[in-house]
């Protein structure tokens, strides 16, 4: 490849090409100040995300607690799947519980785990940009991929209504981003023997972990590489061997922790998936597709547009490649919204996009050595489209991060809200929202009034479940969790009447249930439960115990 500085006279004499030579050499050429800048970025933003902590909640306060809960269970030595009943893997708890030993077990530790987690994320991305992207491409993309993981809100709810609801979604996006990038971006270089080799161990990496974090980033992981594959026929040796090495390593260490329990594992997704089919409103999966069809022909439009600036005479059938990819993308998006408590916002197709132009930046720029020059006015219009749809979900996850970190140094309206009264959730605020059930004074006083009741009537050694979507109080109090139930106890959605686990599983050891007469959960979750679980209820623990807000029962001797 011919240096680009040997036609430095060439460019300044082309009146309508000089503006774009410098940009091409400024996106070219990666030095160690990028390094440095972007580090540097890294640090700040994992900074960030550690100050704020447990972020001010305006949405879905109760999610809060579905974090805390299952990270203090690994804490107390439990497993999922082994110990207790998930829809989700073990990687997101670890790495929250990890986060709870580093804030002193405080709610603040999902601030740090999820700082962990991104500056991985950021690093991973890096790296694998390498040799793969511009360097002013590399830097934007990995930034999009920290960002995705540490910003404070849900996919799709707006940028101020900061919550940590649904993170796990969050750091699957980031996964399939990196197998995304790996798959259908091809060396710059493949004469280095170690680099297609390494490509397909960190896509092995990345696959094996969206399995062990959510099954369905699993399945679009699977989608995104056969596809791509396919489409752009990569099926390298090296890639495959470095591939089988990464899943297998990770997918090893992961089972010799779960003890190798396989029929645990798939029992629990199994029992999930068949829950989640019965009661699919396929009504909003329609409303899901509406809201999004848009993107469709927009990206296919562009990845073709793409491939005909960059498109080679010799080999036609390659133009129809990006469009191709492009479509696979949306459809992989698209399912990761059907499946998820998400209605829009498509991380997959902002990077996809921003990859395609890294692309087309490159062709104009070599196309530019040689002496030609093609239209600009071709490349500032995919340079246009391309921003339209990359630069509005990228500022999105900022903005949300800046929102948060002023309302953590300056909560608003901090007079009008209630208090918790435990020590390791002071610093979590809930703000009223539109489910007050959820959000706001009226979960905060369901949680203070148990506590107080557990307080007066148990002993520490005794062990609390609770029949709502989420158990608060083994890490309000600081007690040892009981064996058994759901991460997430939510009704014809993680469990129903034909795929439950067993009374014995659900109640597992606990010595107290909690029985809440205003539960935080939508109240068919609720009582759908206590539908299933009541005779049980009744027949192995006796009510101990009641307030305006709650039922204590106590198992029988």
């Amino acid at each position: 490849m011919d240096d680009p500085k040997k036609h430095n006279k060439t460019y300044d004499t082309a009146t309508s090409s000089g503006g774009l030579q410098k940009l091409f050499r400024l996106v070219r050429h990666g030095t160690c100040q990028t390094d440095i800048f972007f580090i540097t970025c890294l640090l700040v933003l994992c900074i960030t995300t550690i100050y704020i902590g447990v972020v001010p909640t305006h949405k879905f306060g109760h999610d809060t607690f579905f974090l805390l809960d299952n990270s203090w269970r690994v804490v107390n030595g439990q497993r999922t799947h082994v110990d207790y009943t998930s829809a989700w893997g073990p990687l997101s708890f670890i790495l929250f519980a990890l986060g709870l030993k580093l804030s002193h077990f405080t709610a603040n530790g999902i601030g740090y785990g999820t700082a962990i987690f991104g500056f991985v994320i950021g690093l991973w991305s890096y790296r694998l940009g390498r040799d793969r992207l511009q360097s002013l491409t590399r830097v934007f993309f990995s930034l999009f991929m920290v960002g995705l993981v540490i910003s404070p809100y849900a996919l799709s709810y707006g940028v101020l209504a900061t919550t940590h609801a649904m993170v796990y979604n969050r750091f699957g996006y980031a996964l399939l981003g990196l197998i995304l990038l790996e798959s259908m971006q091809p060396l710059q270089y493949p004469h280095v023997k170690t680099s297609e080799w390494l490509g397909g161990f960190s896509t092995g990496v990345a696959v094996a972990l969206t399995f062990f974090l959510k099954i369905s980033y699993f399945f679009a992981a699977i989608l995104l590489i056969g596809g791509i594959s396919l489409i752009c026929m990569r099926f390298a040796r090296n890639r495959l061997f470095g591939f089988i090495l990464g899943f297998s390593l990770i997918t090893i260490a992961f089972l010799f922790y779960l003890d190798f329990d396989l029929q645990a594992i798939f029992h629990d997704l199994q029992m999930a998936a068949g829950a989640r089919s019965e009661s699919l409103p396929y009504n909003h999966l329609l409303n899901k597709f509406t809201m999004n069809a848009v993107y469709l022909p927009g990206v296919i439009l562009f990845g073709f547009a793409s491939m005909m600036a960059m498109g080679s005479k010799r080999q036609p059938w390659k133009n129809l490649q990006l469009p191709l990819i492009g479509a696979l993308v949306f459809v992989t998006d698209l399912f990761l919204i059907f499946t998820n408590q998400q209605w829009f916002e498509l991380p997959l197709i902002a990077s996809f996009i921003l990859i395609v132009f890294n692309n087309v930046t490159v062709h104009y720029r070599n196309e530019q050595s040689k002496g030609f020059f093609p239209s600009n006015r071709t490349y500032v219009m995919l340079l246009l489209v391309g921003a339209a749809i990359f630069l509005p979900i990228f500022v999105s996850q900022y903005v949300a991060l800046a929102h948060a970190a002023m309302e953590k140094r300056n909560p608003p309206k901090i007079s009008l809200i209630t208090r918790f009264t435990q020590p390791c959730l002071t610093e979590v605020l809930l703000y009223e929202g539109e489910t007050v059930s959820s959000n706001g004074r009226q979960y905060t006083t369901y949680i203070n009034e148990g506590v107080s009741l557990l307080l007066a009537v148990s002993k520490n050694h005794e062990t609390v479940q609770t029949i709502d979507m989420f158990n608060p109080f083994p890490f309000a109090l600081g007690r040892k969790p009981p064996t058994g139930g759901i991460a997430a106890a939510a009704y014809n959605y993680t469990f129903s009447d034909n795929h439950r686990p067993s009374d014995d599983q659900y109640f597992g050891n606990a010595d107290i249930v909690m029985v809440p007469k205003k539960p935080a959960a939508d109240g068919g979750y609720h009582f759908g439960a206590l539908k299933i679980y009541g005779p049980a209820l009744k027949r192995n623990f006796s009510l101990a115990a009641e307030t305006d807000w709650w039922y204590l029962y106590r198992r029988k001797k």
